[in-house]
């Protein structure tokens, strides 16, 4: 099934996303992003950029808030980020771009009405090697079989 919650507003799939996997997963996962953030528990929960409610990290994101100001979804809705002159997605496109994910593309596809597509393709990246269960962008190890993660 396909949950199109996940699908990023700046083209990120929040089915990766460290805080929505430890909302989701809890366990290990949860204790180690609480500690390593310096985030309290009760504050780390999100169910995807589409479906965020006031108590979701990603309701503070400042693209979200951005988006949101000009009654956008999606950042490619926005002249911004078609001319590349928006520093808030840029600097993130970069950070991303580095660990081999291309957030305007990924945009760029969705816009394209090739989202489920998109989202089921993510969901099989994004996942352990050994075990199969989803992992993070951040994980260094599956927080469910403990294995290293192989990009």
């Amino acid at each position: 099934m396909i949950d199109r919650n996940l699908a990023g507003r700046c083209g990120l799939y929040c089915g990766a996303c460290g805080v929505y996997r430890a909302y989701v997963d809890s366990g290990e996962y949860l204790e180690y992003i609480s500690k390593n953030w310096n985030i309290p528990k009760e504050k780390i929960r999100c169910n995807g950029c589409q479906a965020l409610t006031p108590e979701c990290w990603g309701a503070g994101c400042d693209r979200v808030i951005c988006l949101d100001s000009k009654g956008y979804k999606f950042c490619y809705e926005c002249k911004e980020f078609r001319d590349h002159s928006c520093d808030l997605f840029e600097s993130v496109a970069l950070r991303y771009l580095e660990r081999g994910q291309d957030i305007r593309e990924s945009l760029r596809r969705i816009e394209a009405g090739g989202a489920d597509e998109w989202l089921e393709e993510q969901k099989k990246r994004w996942r352990c090697s050994s075990c199969g269960r989803p992992i993070s962008w951040y994980g260094e190890k599956c927080f469910q079989c403990g294995k290293p993660i192989v990009r």
